[in-house]
């Protein structure tokens, strides 16, 4: 009795000075994990917001200057021209309809032009009193440069709105001097399509660009009545050094928003986009209390995992025998449920009953169980019992003892399914109401499973109380789900 009851001391004494000591761990990692963990979500979350946004915006202004081309390339084939205005209509008008465009404007150096709007109307010199488009701010920089130039934000002439042209200059067939197609976008537009791009509901993208006309280290917003919150975020930029992965927080209406900030590769050289992002929006409204909850109970069932495994060691306890229970009772009281998704029987390891030979194909029945236990979430698999979950027992298999039982079961897992997976696999022959009964309990692998046979190899999962064979284009999809 004093030994037991020292027994007893020691184990108590034991498992509060663990437990201390975990708490004191828990506290630190719970600490240390609050603090950074709403940096680093942020850190990623704005990254990846921001390359998408990005690669859509980028995307969608390479369409733009690719139809800008393509309309260069028809009025210098001579194709169409300002003297066939139907001609030119019917080209410009449905990339106006496709593209994010307000306008479209075909201006020769004579001061000759033609503009289309997005609903149809057109203009020309003949009813724009005083409207010269050499003197447009898209013009005269569109010669000068080779492919597509992108004025900066400006008032347009006919729709009196602010917007942004992108222009390529082409050559006139007969020699006639370079003149320019012009694409209009309006600003409100262009800045719906970034609302659109936006990573969630209350987050605000934005765009800037180098000032060209003044130094060349300066960088202006697109939007010129920007709304505060974009300009305090635009200010917070650290320069075209930051990488774009790194992001800032800041109070904005007693908010804490984090920013982030990427290169735009397309476009105008030297672009940014950024993305402001509440706080609210990445965590949730209840973010402090989910995050620690999570962490917290995370934390608890590792520590009580490992703590279980410890001392179950530490008193000679096996793991195993704690995890898979093979008593009489146990295994009668699994057969009376029947078969389910995490229980199958086979009345044999390797004999046919009905030709009374071992048969390949009996082996590879039960081994099929064991593979897509392994590819889901385990289960046990109990031989020697028939379908109907009466004990027919593995005599009916011939061993000459039970060794050359578990041999053979051995070799046609490593053989089948691989040796290097027998980790997760138990086998115990157990007495059960006089017959032998071969328990093979699976745990679920991390890795995908194949079950071998000669040259091919399958892959199973568990579906309701059968083992289903997956085609190789759906056993990728489950395994990367799985992932």
């Amino acid at each position: 009795m004093k030994k037991r009851s020292f027994q007893s001391h020691r184990f108590t004494r034991d498992v509060m000075m663990v437990a201390c000591a975990f708490s004191v761990l828990l506290t630190g990692v719970v600490s240390y994990f609050t603090l950074q963990l709403k940096h680093d979500v942020s850190e990623r979350y704005i990254h990846d917001a921001t390359i998408r946004a990005a690669d859509k915006l980028s995307g969608m202004k390479g369409s733009i200057e690719t139809s800008l081309k393509q309309v260069c390339e028809y009025v210098e084939s001579d194709l169409v021209s300002l003297s066939e205005l139907g001609d030119l209509k019917k080209l410009l008008l449905p990339i106006l309809k496709e593209r994010l465009l307000s306008g479209i404007s075909v201006a020769d150096a004579e001061g000759r032009s033609y503009f289309i709007q997005a609903d149809g109307t057109e203009r020309t010199p003949s009813d724009a009193d005083g409207y010269d488009p050499r003197d447009r701010p898209w013009y005269a920089p569109a010669l000068e440069t080779d492919g597509v130039y992108w004025a900066n934000p400006y008032r347009f002439h006919t729709l009196k709105q602010i917007g942004i042209t992108a222009s390529a200059a082409y050559s006139p067939p007969k020699g006639k001097e370079r003149s320019v197609v012009a694409f209009d976008i309006l600003l409100p537009d262009l800045y719906r399509e970034l609302k659109e791009m936006a990573p969630t509901a209350n987050s605000e993208l934005f765009t800037f660009h180098r000032d060209e006309t003044g130094d060349l280290d300066h960088f202006v917003l697109m939007e010129s009545d920007a709304s505060p919150l974009i300009e305090k975020a635009f200010s917070l930029w650290p320069g075209e050094s930051v990488s774009g992965d790194k992001v800032v927080a800041f109070l904005h209406g007693g908010k804490v928003w984090w920013c982030g900030f990427q290169k735009l590769e397309a476009g105008r050289k030297g672009g940014w986009i950024g993305v402001a992002i509440p706080e609210s929006d990445l965590v949730g409204d209840v973010s402090r209390r989910r995050i620690f909850l999570w962490g917290f109970g995370l934390a608890s069932i590792l520590l009580s995992l490992g703590l279980a495994f410890w001392l179950s060691r530490r008193y000679g306890r096996s793991y195993s025998s704690i995890t898979f229970d093979v008593t009489e009772g146990s295994i009668l009281a699994l057969i009376a449920k029947g078969e389910n998704r995490s229980v199958e029987f086979k009345s044999t390891l390797r004999m046919n009953l009905h030709s009374k030979k071992p048969g390949k194909e009996i082996e590879l029945a039960w081994l099929k169980g064991v593979a897509a236990f392994l590819n889901t979430d385990g289960g046990t698999l109990l031989l020697g019992v028939t379908d109907a979950g009466e004990i027919s027992g593995l005599e009916q298999d011939v061993f000459e003892n039970e060794d050359k039982c578990r041999l053979h079961f051995k070799n046609l897992i490593a053989s089948h399914i691989g040796a290097e997976l027998s980790k997760h696999i138990r086998f115990v022959l157990l007495p059960v109401v006089g017959k032998t009964v071969g328990i093979i309990h699976c745990a679920r692998s991390s890795a995908p499973v194949f079950l071998k046979n000669g040259n091919k190899e399958a892959f199973y999962i568990r579906n309701g109380p059968s083992s289903d064979e997956l085609p190789v284009s759906k056993a990728l999809k489950y395994i990367k789900q799985r992932k």
